[in-house]
């Protein structure tokens, strides 16, 4: 059997999708719910039971996901929540990867089962991906806001890792763990592990700006400079960013490019995960037309009253986005502070090396 490495595979297999104008990523959220609270979290708010109630059953997620394998993606991103407290999750997981998708699941760690893992060793995902934000108890628990949530979470990574499947750990930066952080990264660095830390929080789906009052100052950020850089890969921004900075387009990230799609809980393609209107569903409507739709309105979105940063020189070093700004200030135009500033502070700090 013919073999080739995963990065020529990929490259060949995104430029003939690109050429037939698919996408080839999938993030699909199976559901809000979430055995934990976490106070940075932007779904948190319909973690409840008469919206889980909503969502779609086992047989309506398996035919979104024939949907989405018809349309020639392979890449497919296993979301919540946590998915994992599905009671449906390793049928579903096992129905998407007989179809031959190439898996990664986003969890916490804490609802993954030793069942859960058997299946998982003899049928791995491309990774699992973790959420770690203290290492040790009173923090983590403050954090989740559910007692006894730290033992469940270590217990998790050591199952992951002892069936020997592909792990990252990511950390969310708040003002909470910002003092903790030599701690954890010395935690995951042990485990031969890279690091992964993140400033970039928002508000909630809803509007509720806890999450984003648990933000660092851009000071604080930038005095992170020596354990993590910032660099304009965290906020997804597309190559050609630097022309669509001076442009009238309001997007300017990946989402315009149309590589990629995001459908939650109820079946519904949506722009991103900031923005859920307008969205289509999938299970009334061909994948194919409901991207377009979803696509086009992306791609008639300008700038009509905010001249402020359609003209600021800074704006493609800016982590700000139609998205963040929606839920922060009710408009796609809208101008978040803290995402100002810190690209401003940035943007200093670099001409001064």
């Amino acid at each position: 059997m013919r073999t080739t490495c995963y990065k020529s595979f990929s490259l060949k297999f995104h430029k003939k999708n690109w050429q037939n104008k698919r996408p080839n990523l999938c993030q699909f959220e199976l559901t809000f719910g979430c055995g934990l609270r976490c106070k940075h979290c932007y779904t948190d708010c319909y973690n409840k039971a008469g919206y889980i109630r909503r969502e779609l059953n086992t047989k309506e997620v398996k035919l979104i996901l024939d949907k989405i394998y018809d349309r020639g993606i392979l890449w497919l991103c296993l979301t919540g929540g946590d998915p994992l407290i599905r009671p449906d999750f390793l049928e579903l997981y096992a129905y998407a990867k007989n179809k031959g998708f190439i898996i990664t699941v986003f969890t916490n760690a804490y609802s993954i089962s030793r069942r859960t893992l058997d299946y998982l060793k003899n049928n791995s995902p491309f990774v699992i991906e973790v959420a770690l934000n203290a290492v040790n108890e009173d923090l983590c628990e403050k954090i989740t806001q559910v007692k006894g949530s730290f033992v469940k979470i270590m217990q998790g990574i050591n199952l992951i890792l002892k069936a020997g499947l592909s792990l990252k750990i990511k950390t969310l930066v708040t003002k909470d763990n910002l003092k903790e952080l030599p701690r954890i990264k010395k935690f995951v660095e042990s485990l031969g592990l890279k690091f992964r830390p993140s400033v970039l929080l928002h508000n909630r789906i809803n509007g509720d700006s806890t999450p984003s009052n648990l933000r660092i100052s851009p000071q604080e950020v930038l005095s992170l400079n020596g354990k993590r850089k910032l660099s304009l890969s965290d906020c997804d921004l597309s190559l050609d960013s630097e022309l669509r900075a001076q442009s009238c387009e309001l997007f300017r990230c990946a989402v315009t490019g149309g590589d990629g799609i995001h459908i939650d809980p109820c079946g519904n393609i949506v722009p991103c995960n900031c923005i859920r209107e307008p969205k289509v569903n999938l299970l009334k409507e061909d994948l194919a037309e409901a991207r377009k739709k979803v696509l086009d309105w992306v791609r008639t979105r300008y700038f009509s009253g905010n001249i402020k940063c359609q003209r600021c020189p800074i704006r493609s070093r800016c982590y700000n986005c139609p998205g963040k700004a929606l839920l922060e200030t009710g408009s796609l135009e809208g101008i978040v502070n803290w995402y100002c500033s810190l690209a401003h502070y940035e943007y200093k700090a670099n001409r001064l090396k």
